[in-house]
């Protein structure tokens, strides 16, 4: 098993209790439309956490393996897999170096709201890669990158009461933290600019071809978005290099 360190270790029971605590699954529409018709598909669930977003696949009908580097997370998933069997199989290990028996062996995967947690976005997107079939998909989820950035908060306008998104600091990437940061979540994220997330998948042989940005619930993200949804597609003839492979 590998020697991982995962900042939602110490949150493992908060997060959990926070996002899925009845093991009902995640319920995204937006995220269910990118991923579209999974039928029969080997699908791998990359940073699944405790299984939310692994177990809403199983329910659209795929093959499902996650993958988190948090065992206290996956205690969660497995013990809500024995619970409510839906022929999950969860695994230890890091979503920026993959295990070499998942290469090629998948048609499609997810990362639903993750990367923005993950340090080191280019060796986890060619790991991604590497693990699909010629041809395969990847959907993920991530906090908006241009409008919940390093310096980002709320304004009222005393005039008509309307609440305003304000953001600063865009082109700092790299890693932050953020008094508003949900209490279930690592006090540290990372943020990257909207071209680096596109431009990092094209180098690795994912290009977007979709993207959404749904309408939110509060009143702020009904007139910017909050999170940004994408879909990739693997060229068939694309030879995809992890960067740890080269010397």
């Amino acid at each position: 098993m590998p020697n991982l360190t995962s900042a939602y270790e110490e949150l493992a029971d908060a997060y959990h209790e926070g996002v899925d605590p009845d093991g009902s699954g995640l319920n995204d529409p937006a995220f269910d439309a990118l991923v579209g018709d999974i039928h029969g598909q080997r699908v791998a669930a990359v940073a699944c956490g405790q299984g939310r977003d692994a177990r809403r696949l199983a329910d659209l009908g795929a093959r499902v393996v996650g993958i988190d580097a948090s065992e206290s997370l996956l205690s969660h998933a497995r013990r809500l897999e024995q619970q409510n069997p839906r022929g999950i199989e969860f695994h230890h290990d890091d979503a920026q170096n993959l295990g070499p028996d998942f290469t090629g062996s998948f048609d499609g995967a997810v990362c639903y709201m993750a990367l923005m947690d993950i340090p080191d976005l280019k060796p986890t997107v060619h790991s991604i890669a590497r693990i699909l079939k010629p041809g395969g998909w990847f959907v993920a989820s991530i906090v908006h990158p241009c409008y919940k950035t390093p310096a980002a908060g709320e304004l009222i306008d005393h005039v008509d009461g309307s609440t305003r998104r304000i953001v600063g600091r865009y082109f700092d990437e790299g890693p932050f933290t953020s008094p508003t940061r949900l209490a279930i979540l690592p006090r540290v994220a990372y943020h990257r600019m909207l071209s680096t997330y596109l431009n990092t998948f094209a180098a690795a042989g994912l290009p977007i071809t979709q993207m959404a940005e749904p309408v939110g619930d509060r009143p702020v993200w009904q007139t910017v978005p909050g999170i940004l949804h994408f879909r990739c597609q693997r060229s068939p003839s694309v030879l995809v290099v992890d960067p740890c492979e080269i010397r």
